[in-house]
């Protein structure tokens, strides 16, 4: 019954995507949304399958779960606290809205993707409490190699749109984590 834990977070991305707004002037990047999609499900799926095959009467006693619990549901409140200070600016999807603002409150103060900060504290949580070493090399690798490109195209869009007061703002902030990236 241990795995009914996984569930709230598991429910808590699939609401978020569907509870997408429409953007006035929308400039989608397909590629990122398609590689994010693949790389959550590969960090989904293989901590899952993992839990699933070990013994379930040892798995719930590893420290590790726990851990993995505690940092997935830190993650969760960084990802929805991002959220809520983005208000109607956030989307699923990149692109610039009508009268479109730079947000540099709240989390975004210290960190210019607080909500992909929350995303790898979920998923490294996902891994975490299976307490599977694969899992969480798996999980790491296939975040920073989706969630990279992802910011990348994500920058290279407010850069357009706000110019120099973007590129002032990536000077004095951390890309995702604060002291190290």
């Amino acid at each position: 019954m241990v795995w009914l834990a996984y569930i709230p977070v598991i429910l808590y991305f699939l609401l978020e995507t569907i509870r997408k707004k429409p953007l006035e002037e929308q400039r989608k990047n397909r590629s990122s949304t398609i590689t994010l999609a693949v790389a959550q499900g590969f960090m989904i799926l293989l901590p899952t399958m993992i839990f699933f095959y070990k013994p379930m009467n040892n798995h719930h006693s590893h420290p590790l779960f726990f851990i993995g619990m505690a940092f997935g549901v830190v993650g969760v409140l960084i990802r929805a606290t991002a959220m809520q200070t983005l208000g109607r600016f956030f989307s699923r999807n990149i692109g610039i809205q009508k009268q479109h603002q730079l947000v540099v409150t709240g989390c975004y103060r210290y960190i210019r993707h607080p909500g992909y900060l929350g995303t790898l504290g979920t998923f490294l949580g996902f891994a975490l409490s299976t307490a599977s070493w694969l899992a969480i090399v798996v999980n790491i690798l296939c975040f920073f190699v989706a969630y990279s490109y992802r910011i990348r195209v994500e920058e290279d869009a407010l850069t357009a749109c706000f110019g120099s007061a973007y590129l002032n703002y990536k000077l004095r902030t951390w890309k995702l984590i604060p002291f190290l990236y």
